[in-house]
């Protein structure tokens, strides 16, 4: 029997630690200006991956909330920051189950309202963004790091270089139809980093601004530093658990509800479980490569001042 697990469990491994370079952060805290911040929320905090990154940027003993809907991540996420941050003021941080949709916080509070891989999942991803405006301070900065996972799906490798376009475009078929199924069944879209600058705009933020990651996911052989042996072992892990892209029963639920076909749903998950099969075999082979381009977005806008 699958054990359930909280929401995001299985993408909460080590490799999340290398999703941004220290000194990238450093460049986008200047132009965040979160040094002039004296507080912080995280909506959708999980384990904290995101703002723990943030708050050494912040002003000394900055307030700091917390919010997340699952009970797990709000009861193991302060050890994580106090284990990280151990001489802070623990009166300034706070943990708070709740969901993004309403957020029970007072409007107009913070200086930086922030998330990270949360809108994707949402239903109603412009409701959380407008929950999120509501508790910012006027010219309060609001700062959403969301991917474009269709697209990061689909990078080339040594596997797909010579492959046959039929094979290509039939996978792609299927991870659009994944896509959209999962939009279609309430399940969020794995898409949205390409449409949160519209967003922002139809929310009247100012200084309205859009980067992307400095960071791939290379793998070279023979595979020595310590992210490409982490990126390994996730995805070994990922196989044996029958987890994260490897989870055939969601892969096909969505697909369905995407209106993939019967032919293109057996032919597109056999492509699929052939690729990433191929892809570890070839690993253990030290022959696979890529250079892992992605798209992960870093969208961030001011609340207009009164």
């Amino acid at each position: 029997m699958k054990i359930k697990r909280a929401h995001s469990e299985e993408y909460f491994g080590e490799q999340r630690d290398f999703w941004w370079r220290p000194d990238f952060l450093r460049l986008m805290a200047k132009r965040w200006r979160l040094s002039d911040a004296s507080s912080l929320v995280d909506v959708g905090c999980g384990l904290g991956h995101w703002s723990m990154l943030l708050y050494p940027f912040l002003k000394p003993d900055a307030t700091l909330v917390a919010i997340d809907p699952e009970r797990k991540w709000v009861k193991e996420a302060p050890a994580r920051f106090f284990a990280r941050f151990p001489s802070v003021n623990r009166d300034r941080f706070t943990f708070k189950r709740a969901d993004a949709s309403a957020l029970p916080l007072r409007s107009d509070t913070y200086d930086v309202v922030t998330c990270q891989t949360v809108l994707m999942h949402l239903v109603d991803p412009f409701g959380a963004l407008r929950e999120m405006v509501r508790i910012a301070k006027p010219g309060g900065i609001i700062i959403a790091a969301e991917p474009n996972n269709l697209f990061n799906i689909m990078a080339f490798s040594s596997i797909t270089a010579d492959e046959p376009v039929d094979s290509i475009v039939q996978r792609f078929e299927f991870w659009l139809r994944y896509h959209r199924g999962r939009k279609l069944a309430g399940a969020g879209d794995h898409t949205i980093g390409d449409l949160l600058p519209g967003m922002f705009g139809r929310l009247e933020l100012t200084d309205i601004a859009v980067t992307l990651s400095d960071r791939a996911a290379p793998l070279i052989p023979p595979y020595e530093n310590q992210e490409q042996k982490v990126l390994i072992k996730q995805a070994t892990e990922w196989k044996q658990t029958k987890s994260g892209p490897y989870d055939a029963k969601a892969l096909l639920k969505y697909a369905a509800a995407g209106g993939a076909s019967k032919d293109l749903l057996e032919r597109g998950i056999r492509l699929i479980f052939e690729m990433m099969n191929e892809e570890l075999t070839q690993i253990e082979r030290k022959t696979f490569h890529t250079a892992g381009g992605g798209m992960h977005f870093l969208v961030s806008g001011r609340k207009p001042p009164l």
